[in-house]
């Protein structure tokens, strides 16, 4: 019997799905890394006015700083507010370069309260954002990007149903993926944010 410990120095492994090879699947509101548009990436402050939270991946839409007594005041960027189906959006908010997101151990996706920092894509800037799509949609796979979509404000997802005569979204639909993706659930009943992994996802050119 030997003291010494038997190994193999050029044998490797790793813990089963720490490492794959390839993957597949999106994070809702996570913009895909492009260098011709991370510089159209802009900031503002979610409306003091808003009733609710919000998070990346949601329609917004954008008011220009309003004029302040304090001087300075509207240096942090436009007033963000959550997009409605009345309204027609400007942008969608993202998670890109967002760290003060909020999240605790009950609340594991990241919230922006009213009154806080937050980043969005305009539409044409070109960014490539992944979106919830609405399972009864995914026969918009293998079709023409510019296929019509709307965004059902009430799911919070993209849908090809139009819903009552809210304006089409202006997004080309690059792909759309069926597993592997990360959404975010809101619970307005808790005020709880959490991921879940059984959404679909429509990666959107806006």
């Amino acid at each position: 019997m030997s003291s010494s410990i038997a190994l193999s120095p050029m044998l490797t492994t790793n813990a089963q799905g720490l490492f794959n090879v390839n993957s597949q699947g999106y994070t809702q509101g996570d913009a895909q890394d492009d260098p011709a548009v991370k510089f159209a990436l802009a900031g503002g402050v979610y409306s003091a006015a808003a009733t609710s939270p919000i998070w990346g991946g949601i329609p917004i839409q954008e008011f220009s700083p309003a004029a302040s007594s304090q001087p300075g005041t509207n240096t942090l960027g436009s007033t963000i507010s959550a997009a409605t189906g009345s309204a027609a959006p400007t942008g969608i908010l993202v998670y890109n370069q967002a760290y003060q997101g909020i999240t605790t151990p009950q609340s594991t996706a990241p919230l922006f309260t009213p009154g806080m920092s937050v980043n969005y894509y305009r539409f044409g800037s070109g960014a490539r954002i992944p979106l919830v799509i609405e399972p009864a949609s995914l026969t918009i796979e293998g079709q023409l990007i510019s296929t019509t979509v709307y965004f059902d404000y009430t799911n919070n997802w993209v849908t090809v149903t139009q819903p009552g005569t809210q304006p089409a979204l202006p997004v080309k639909v690059l792909n759309v993926s069926t597993t592997g993706n990360k959404t975010v659930s809101y619970s307005s009943g808790t005020g709880f944010a959490n991921w879940i992994y059984t959404q679909n996802v429509a990666l959107c050119l806006i």
